[in-house]
């Protein structure tokens, strides 16, 4: 059996991904000793056929799951993995999972044997793909994610945790997660949204980037390496980094407007919160500096989103450039 996820909203291919481990462990494999996880951007076809076709003595069962191989430069895998994938198509015993990100409209941008191996893919019975969410996907996203709390959230308070978090899912979810938590009220309400999402930056960004604005090198890569050591993935970070330079790029902007705290955070729609630590911030950063992380920012999740480079690595190398 195959089954293929992919497209731009790795929040929801991951969590789902993260279901079927759960229920194959619980159902065919409590040990976990029939389950390999594979890098598909580093690993060849060898070691993917080896790890499909591993016995266990515990269980016939087998579930292989291959991240990202659509991001693997050695491009003579693709017809191999045909090859390997074809022999298991119709056996239900086992389950091979490949999770990829962004791959065009119908992979149009895939070349040659990838293209090939793509087309093979999406013609499985098992075939998902994420795409970012939108308008009353997005709102009914919100609304089942608060459920899983036990709580309701109507539509003002779903559009507010939208415009503060960029639609971004995974900083829906931890809101959402934070708001239903600590607040006792069955409803979410907009208040509590603005104060959830607040923390968010405080606890997640403003450290990160009052450290480099202070041009503390040491303090900053420990954030990040915090940040990833609570299960933060390059994408969740590299979109907080985006969107907080981007305001704080405005809000440079609106100082030598001579706006007020009041009218910045007015004028660019961002909670007085938000506004107030951004201008304490601006000052740390010159308008040069601002648009040279947010170049080096945009390039960095192109190139994570297409497959080029090691997202941890160069997100680290920024940092340390500081």
């Amino acid at each position: 059996m195959i089954i293929f996820l992919y497209g731009a909203d790795s929040f929801r291919s991951k969590r789902l991904l993260q279901e079927m481990k759960n229920k194959f462990i619980k159902d065919a494999d409590q040990g976990s000793d029939s389950l390999d996880v594979v890098d598909g951007q580093t690993a060849d076809a060898k070691e993917i056929n080896e790890k499909i076709n591993t016995g266990s003595l515990f269980t016939k069962k087998r579930m292989v799951i291959i991240e990202d191989v659509f991001k693997n430069k050695k491009t003579q895998i693709f017809a191999e993995l045909i090859f390997c994938l074809k022999k298991v198509e119709n056996d239900e015993d086992k389950v091979i999972i490949l999770r990829d990100g962004e791959l065009n409209e119908k992979g149009s941008m895939l070349k040659g044997e990838a293209k090939k191996l793509f087309t093979f893919l999406i013609k499985q019975k098992y075939v998902q793909e994420f795409k970012i969410l939108k308008d009353t996907s997005l709102l009914s996203f919100i609304k089942k994610e608060a459920e899983l709390y036990g709580k309701e959230i109507g539509m003002p308070a779903g559009v507010e945790i939208i415009k503060r978090t960029g639609g971004n899912l995974w900083l829906i979810a931890q809101g959402l997660k934070k708001a239903a938590l600590m607040n006792e009220e069955k409803n979410i309400s907009v208040a509590a949204i603005k104060e959830m999402t607040a923390e968010i930056f405080e606890e997640d960004i403003f450290a990160l980037t009052d450290a480099l604005g202070a041009k503390n090198k040491k303090l900053a890569l420990r954030i990040l390496e915090e940040q990833y050591s609570a299960g933060a993935s390059d994408e969740y970070l590299i979109a907080m980094l985006i969107r907080q330079f981007k305001i704080l790029l405005q809000i440079n902007e609106a100082l030598n407007s001579r706006l007020t705290p009041d009218s910045i955070a007015s004028k660019l729609k961002i909670h007085p919160f938000v506004a107030k630590k951004g201008i304490s911030q601006a000052k740390n950063f010159s308008r040069e500096k601002l648009l040279s992380y947010l170049d080096k920012l945009i390039s960095l999740d192109f190139g994570n989103k297409t497959g080029r480079g090691n997202a941890r690595v160069e997100l680290t190398m920024l940092i340390a450039e500081i």
